[in-house]
């Protein structure tokens, strides 16, 4: 769902009549209309509040915009989606984003992967709002680490991602990407040995290029860590005046 994938769905359907298959967590962004919009708009802005960073200067400034999609599909796991005459299979990868999907047709050797994996770059877990009905948001970087080490299992075959060329080695880069985020979590520790900090403190010293409203990619990065780091009993935070400070354990 996110925009640099879905953005021209509307558009394209204005030239030609063709379904729309989307994972069934995307039901609220569809239908919720400006309502569930606010409420995603209100907890970023929270989010960079509580990371120490002024929403003001790092929330990029969006309006709503109705988009009406039709002949909307809504998948899960194990469904099967039709390319071609052939079955694929839906397996649900959350990570990235929430409605990340991979479609398997493990007999023919092809897999569609979305931005699950990219060989060129590591790929973000982004942080995202609570489901509707639940009040604690997503652990992303978990959710994406154990996505990868179910989609390591599968046969894939032929992998054809959101950006770049296909491969083939995904085992290797799913490995890659593993022990990326294990290195990252030591520098965040080199971080905080000096005293506690908040997300965009840490934030500042591992991305010390991110400026402007790109900074909440960096903040989305940190935090995902340190929710790592937390379920291994590295880190501890406390809040202090609605910020989040994290320290060594």
């Amino acid at each position: 769902m996110h925009t640099d994938h879905c953005g021209g769905v509307r558009l394209i359907q204005q030239e030609a009549p063709l379904p729309v298959y989307v994972h069934e967590l995307a039901r609220p962004a569809i239908t919720g209309g400006e309502a569930e919009f606010n409420r995603i708009n209100q907890f970023f802005n929270d989010f960079i509040r509580q990371c120490g960073a002024d929403a003001s200067v790092h929330q990029h400034a969006r309006k709503y915009k109705e988009e009406i999609w039709r002949d909307v599909h809504y998948v899960s796991e194990g469904d099967e989606v039709y390319i071609g005459g052939r079955p694929y299979s839906v397996l649900h990868v959350p990570g990235h984003s929430q409605t990340d999907i991979l479609l398997i047709d493990e007999i023919q050797g092809i897999t569609f992967v979305g931005d699950h994996i990219i060989p060129e770059l590591a790929v973000n877990a982004f942080i995202e709002p609570p489901i509707q009905g639940t009040n604690h948001r997503p652990a992303p970087l978990i959710q994406y680490r154990e996505s990868l080490i179910r989609s390591r299992g599968r046969q894939l075959g032929k992998c054809f991602s959101g950006h770049g060329k296909p491969f083939t080695q995904h085992i290797e880069l799913i490995d890659k990407r593993l022990a990326q985020q294990d290195a990252r979590c030591q520098q965040i520790r080199q971080v905080l040995k000096e005293r506690d900090k908040n997300v965009y403190e840490i934030c500042q010293e591992v991305y010390p290029h991110l400026k402007g409203g790109i900074v909440f990619l960096g903040l989305s990065q940190i935090q995902g860590h340190l929710d790592l780091m937390e379920t291994r009993n590295e880190v501890m935070k406390e809040e202090r005046n609605s910020i989040t400070y994290y320290k060594l354990i």
